[in-house]
């Protein structure tokens, strides 16, 4: 029968939620791990990944129980297509091929295989065109530069084109990306219903932390008074204006060119005066907010340790909720919540007068490291 869409049962797959599909398709591509002769499927807010073997799978090291699971379910076949770094590479060793340059087997190991999209501008991996034979070639062909970054934004559906590069050793944790193709690196997106501004050339971007943003944008904070103490852009600071209807956040952030994307942040959402941005170190002034809060959000790595004594402080005397964001390693995580919630019981309960110390929920973000995750301890103080 022409045109006939044919769907399979029996087809193993990993079920995620919508909020990670990508992060976790991608994993799943890195360990050769998809069964591409079939498309994934969507199922409400589930997402439904064909994979090669059940087990492989359960053995990675992102895989979590919790959040993932398998089913055998009806797939339909997937259409034969190049991937977007085979394109990409299909591109350029055309491009290279008209001037007469031919693409070795390293030079397409080091195009790129990742990349984050920002709008309408691509951050590929900082290791990418990096090789000595790519370096040379920059060297030698200088009028083909242009072009080659061309094609690799066309590939990449976007009109802009950067380099990622590790964080700056420094205080203020500044990006150290170069814009390749294009003159500015000043970018506009919205994630599940927030707008970010930022320019990436000069502050970072933690898209690895898509489900957490998600997760405490979810939270009715009603009527609450909030203090994010590493604010950043407003990762978590606009979410908590926009979806979770903070009444009003007081931001703490050392980088001025973080603040300067969270005033632009706060009014492309329309919620700046719900916002009250202290510039500076919050060793000194979360001292000056003692006793306003509600909820107090400590969103650092690899600890917040730091700062979890001046939290209990800024809590209003009738108590509220902090957000612990922590790096431990995956073995520890039990012992380190059991730790977290002894030093602020004892803290909270015998030096300032609260009654009660209770864990409510420990979040496992994602894996940080190899062995290492990225968790989140949530303790009502009443």
């Amino acid at each position: 029968m022409t045109g006939e869409t044919r769907h399979l049962e029996g087809v193993v797959s990993l079920v995620v939620d919508k909020g990670i599909a990508a992060m976790v398709q991608e994993n799943l591509q890195e360990g050769n791990l998809v069964d591409q002769r079939f498309k994934p499927k969507a199922a409400g807010n589930l997402i439904m990944i064909p994979i090669i073997d059940k087990r492989l799978v359960a053995e990675q090291i992102w895989f979590d129980m919790e959040k993932h699971s398998f089913a055998v379910t009806e797939l339909e076949p997937s259409r034969k297509r190049l991937t977007p770094n085979q394109e990409l590479i299909k591109q350029l060793t055309n491009l290279c091929k008209i001037y007469g340059i031919q693409i070795t087997p390293q030079m397409m190991n080091n195009i790129p295989r990742k990349w984050e999209i920002f709008g309408d501008l691509a951050v590929i991996q900082s290791k990418s065109f990096t090789s000595s034979e790519w370096l040379d070639l920059f060297s030698r062909r200088p009028d083909i530069v242009s072009e080659l970054w061309s094609t690799t934004a066309q590939c990449l559906k976007v009109t802009r084109l950067a380099r990622q590069a590790e964080i700056a050793d420094d205080v203020l944790r500044s990006s150290q990306v170069t814009m390749l193709y294009g003159a500015s690196g000043e970018v506009e997106f919205t994630d599940y219903g927030v707008k970010f501004w930022l320019d990436v050339t000069k502050v970072m971007f933690s898209s690895g932390n898509v489900t957490e943003r998600h997760r405490i944008g979810d939270i009715d904070m009603t009527g609450e008074s909030v203090i994010d103490a590493f604010a950043g852009i407003g990762y978590y600071t606009l979410p908590m204006l926009v979806r979770s209807n903070a009444d009003h956040v007081y931001a703490l952030e050392l980088n001025p060119n973080s603040i300067f994307a969270l005033n632009r942040g706060a009014k492309i959402n329309g919620v700046a005066d719900r916002l009250t941005i202290i510039p500076g170190d919050n060793q000194e002034s979360m001292t000056k907010l003692v006793g306003i809060a509600d909820r107090v959000h400590l969103g650092i790595l690899p600890s917040s340790e730091s700062t979890w004594r001046l939290a209990v402080d800024c809590l209003k005397p009738t108590g509220g909720i902090l957000h612990i964001h922590m790096n431990v390693a995956d073995s520890n995580i039990d012992t380190l919540a059991d730790r977290c919630l002894f030093d602020l019981t004892s803290y909270a309960v015998k030096e300032k007068g609260f009654s009660n110390v209770s864990l409510v929920h420990l979040e496992k973000v994602k894996w940080y490291a190899p062995r290492i995750r990225h968790i989140v301890i949530d303790l009502v103080i009443s």
